[in-house]
């Protein structure tokens, strides 16, 4: 039960879990944004958005274009909530749905992101497939994941780095690399690529 609650949060229960995550991820989104090099007037998508504390951070890009996609309604309504909150005056797309319908959303992407997500993806190269398609020229990518299931190690972490690798180069995308941040309870990987 606590895991489905992480991995597609629903009610009270799974809005405590959306804080417990924002909480963690808050220093995995600025460091996996970080890789991005997000500019003014691009159009960003978050997969896995959670309670929106990534697309949070976003918002001090005054043209960008933010869209995030996420199973749960229960953290679709509270990102809504929060960015209400904060009156923002901008749009954030806000999508309740699973990874593979970012395939509905018609626009090309110039950066796409992925925190503690991807190991929830029904068909993880085929949505990465129609990504690369789909992006700008010279679009970047970056998929982050911590391990936490039980038994993991650091280790663990240096098998999730090859595979990313190999999802993002099987969709098509080059330039791949990885990087591993030392984190608790297990090091963190963030690969990235470009269209």
């Amino acid at each position: 039960m606590i895991e489905s609650q992480f991995s597609q949060p629903q009610g009270t229960v799974g809005k405590l879990a959306g804080w417990f995550m924002a909480k963690e991820n808050k220093t995995l989104n600025q460091w996996t944004l970080s890789f991005l090099n997000i500019q003014e007037d691009e159009r960003v998508l978050e997969i896995g958005s959670g309670p929106g504390s990534a697309v949070k951070e976003l918002l001090k890009y005054k043209s960008c274009e933010v869209y995030a996609i996420d199973p749960s309604e229960a953290m679709v309504e509270t990102t809504l909530r929060r960015l209400h909150k904060l009156r923002i005056d901008k749009q954030v797309c806000m999508i309740h749905g699973k990874a593979n319908e970012a395939e509905n959303i018609s626009v090309p992407f110039d950066k796409v992101y992925s925190i503690n997500n991807i190991t929830y993806w029904e068909n993880p190269i085929q949505t990465l497939e129609y990504l690369n398609k789909h992006m700008c020229p010279k679009g970047k990518i970056a998929l982050t994941l911590c391990p936490h299931e039980e038994g993991a190690t650091d280790e663990t972490t240096e098998v999730l780095s090859g595979q990313l690798s190999s999802f993002l180069e099987k969709a098509g995308f080059r330039k791949i690399e990885t990087f591993i941040k030392h984190t608790k309870p297990n090091n963190t990987v963030c690969a990235v690529g470009m269209v």
